[in-house]
């Protein structure tokens, strides 16, 4: 169990370093690249979670929301300015990389590939679109938890997390 008063303040600031502050920087020093030759384009990655709350993975899923937040953001700050400059945010549920030995967790799912992941997200990227989920059935618990009453989808995400530990 991964309780957030049980986790390793190092870990999560680390984390945080690279899930917020990295990615905050590089996207406002190539942001202003871009915005000054209006062109270019970026691409954040978040993931699923940042659609939900993150019951023992808080630190993970609190990072992954800051990304879809700040990449959303920035979508809207470039199109009021109608600017030539695209973002866009990546996010897939689970796929097979070695993500899932560092956290020590297992997938109750069968995840994408990396390879799918990738060439789903060019094509993408290509039609500038603003967020970018590889796959329909993770497409459709997005717009399902819209509706979950909050309450209840702490208890389903908490219950998934617990999963993926044993």
């Amino acid at each position: 169990m991964w309780f957030f008063s049980k986790t390793d303040l190092e870990n999560d600031i680390n984390m945080i370093n690279l899930n917020v502050i990295s990615l905050h920087m590089l996207t406002k020093l190539f942001l202003k690249d871009f915005i000054s030759k209006d062109k270019g384009q970026i691409l954040n990655v978040a993931s699923l979670a940042a659609f939900e709350p993150g019951p023992l993975m808080a630190t993970y899923y609190s990072t992954k929301s800051y990304v879809y937040n700040l990449t959303m953001a920035i979508y809207e700050e470039l199109r009021r300015q109608k600017s030539n400059v695209k973002v866009s945010v990546l996010c897939p549920g689970p796929v097979d990389t070695n993500f899932n030995k560092r956290a020590h967790v297992h997938f109750s799912v069968k995840p994408l590939t990396s390879d799918y992941v990738t060439s789903y997200t060019l094509k993408k990227l290509k039609k500038n679109k603003l967020l970018i989920i590889p796959d329909i059935k993770m497409k459709l618990s997005v717009f399902g938890v819209r509706f979950m009453p909050r309450k209840l989808l702490l208890r389903l995400t908490y219950n998934i997390q617990e999963r993926k530990t044993k």
